[in-house]
């Protein structure tokens, strides 16, 4: 099984994205999978990272790659999140062609990134609860963000297939902004709307989306201070305590 990990990245990755992946390759080079005849799957993985300006150009070079490679999967990460070890194991064992994570967004007020759409096209935001995580719930959603996704490279036999039953010679484009009534939507918007108009579902897995982080800078002022100055105090005061039992112990000891 050839997995392509795909990685569209424009400045320097952040640190912790970069101890995420580190963990995961270990682990995908190590970790014992089988088929469904209970045979050993061999892994071979192909780290494939793009550098543009460009979201959506460095998305399609991605695909580009990952079929020229040859790729059964593609485990898509983007370059500032974080996530555990065995993020793909558990994305792969569900079987689906296309499963990712919920993740919140890089804003204040902040919101999850996947969503659905009901029967008569009303969008509404899906929560990652407490409770769907423990239950590690698969749900069905209309798209989800690629900050942690993982596609069955199948996916694009049909999107060709699609595409030539309405007279067009290729899926292209995969990737693309644009607008409708409710505003502004994203590549991953655009890429899953593409996939469901193919018959094929898209899922969210809670368990996982619970471990993964979105990682978002934030200026820090004066007025942080203040709102935060009790919890401050409450942190040094534990801190200090935790350092006087230490030094209790060390005298006890002697």
């Amino acid at each position: 099984m050839k997995v392509a990990i795909c990685i569209p990245c424009y400045g320097d990755p952040k640190l912790k994205f970069m101890q995420s992946l580190a963990n995961l390759l270990n682990r995908m080079h190590t970790v014992e999978l089988r088929d469904e005849h209970g045979e050993p799957i061999r892994i071979e993985v192909d780290v494939i990272i793009v550098s543009c300006s460009d979201l959506r150009q460095s998305r399609h070079k991605l695909v580009a790659e990952a079929t020229y490679w040859g790729a059964d999967f593609m485990l898509w990460l983007d370059a500032d999140h974080v996530f555990p070890p065995d993020a793909f194991e558990r994305l792969w064992a569900h079987g689906v062609a296309a499963v990712g994570c919920n993740y919140a967004r890089r804003c204040h007020p902040t919101a999850p990134t996947a969503s659905s759409i009901d029967d008569v096209g009303y969008k509404s935001l899906v929560y990652t609860t407490e409770e769907k995580a423990k239950a590690n719930d698969l749900e069905e959603v209309a798209h989800l963000g690629f900050g942690v996704c993982l596609l069955d490279m199948r996916i694009f036999d049909v999107l060709q297939a699609r595409a030539e039953e309405r007279g067009e010679k290729s899926f292209l484009p995969l990737f693309r902004f644009g607008d409708d009534e409710d505003g502004p939507i994203g590549e991953d918007v655009f890429f899953f709307g593409k996939v469901r108009d193919a018959g094929l579902k898209v899922y969210v897995d809670h368990g996982l989306s619970w471990d993964v982080g979105h990682i978002h800078e934030q200026v820090m002022t004066n007025a942080h201070a203040n709102v935060q100055r009790l919890r401050w105090i409450e942190k040094s005061e534990a801190t200090r305590k935790r350092y006087e039992d230490r030094a209790q112990a060390v005298e006890a000891a002697e």
